[in-house]
């Protein structure tokens, strides 16, 4: 018999830390360190590549923080996304019908296979929800570094400063970009969804009632 890990590791890896470290090292380049008189002198990652020994520390700092970083981005996509705004909402994952994956597994998993489902349940999780836990996550970080990128150019009155091409394609490459993740996000859980619900053995179409299949009985017989 195969025996699962309790918690996968590519999925700690690709679902909690690749978001956490993208955000924690993000978060040092449009960090803005002043001057006292209040003017924008540089930026905090600009301030670490110019220290002395500085980088070595942010790059152990960033994978430390990565993990606990990326479980708060996934609490957060996963309440806001999944719960608030129904993604994928019910209609949307049922509106097309898979009659070949049913079919499938209705020829090649009995009722009385557990393990084989299972392993096909876990198959599915690495290959379709985990990849897409990562571009939802990385799409929560990629929407705040969007918003943080207007505001600091609002505050900055960066319109004297950048060119009008950087201004306005920054954000619509970065909008791209999300909406990229965002539907390979919303995709990819409504397939794990309809795949778990075919190899559900209650979800099977030809595991009928034995009472449907029996006929009624004749009570005018003696």
């Amino acid at each position: 018999m195969r025996r699962f890990r309790a918690f996968l590791l590519d999925e700690l890896l690709l679902a909690q830390v690749v978001p956490g470290f993208v955000l924690c090292a993000g978060w040092a380049v449009m960090y803005e360190i002043y001057h006292e008189d209040g003017s924008y002198y540089t930026t905090l990652m600009q301030e670490i590549l110019g220290g002395d020994g500085l980088y070595t520390d942010f790059l152990i700092s960033a994978v430390l923080m990565a993990f606990p970083v990326g479980l708060v981005i996934d609490a957060v996509r996963e309440v806001f996304a999944e719960r608030w705004l129904g993604i994928p909402r019910a209609r949307a994952a049922r509106r097309t019908t898979l009659p070949h994956l049913p079919t499938l597994l209705q020829a090649l998993l009995p009722p009385d296979a557990p393990e084989t489902r299972y392993a096909l349940y876990r198959h599915a999780r690495a290959t379709l929800l985990t990849p897409a836990r990562t571009c939802g996550n990385l799409a929560v970080v990629l929407l705040v570094f969007l918003v943080w990128f207007v505001v600091k150019i609002v505050r900055m009155k960066g319109w004297h400063v950048f060119s009008p091409v950087f201004i306005v394609g920054t954000p619509l490459i970065g909008l791209g970009i999300f909406i990229a993740l965002y539907v390979r996000y919303a995709a990819g859980l409504a397939e794990f969804q309809r795949f778990a619900e075919a190899v559900t053995p209650g979800q099977r179409p030809d595991a009928a009632a034995p009472s449907a299949l029996t006929p009624p009985a004749n009570d005018s017989e003696p």
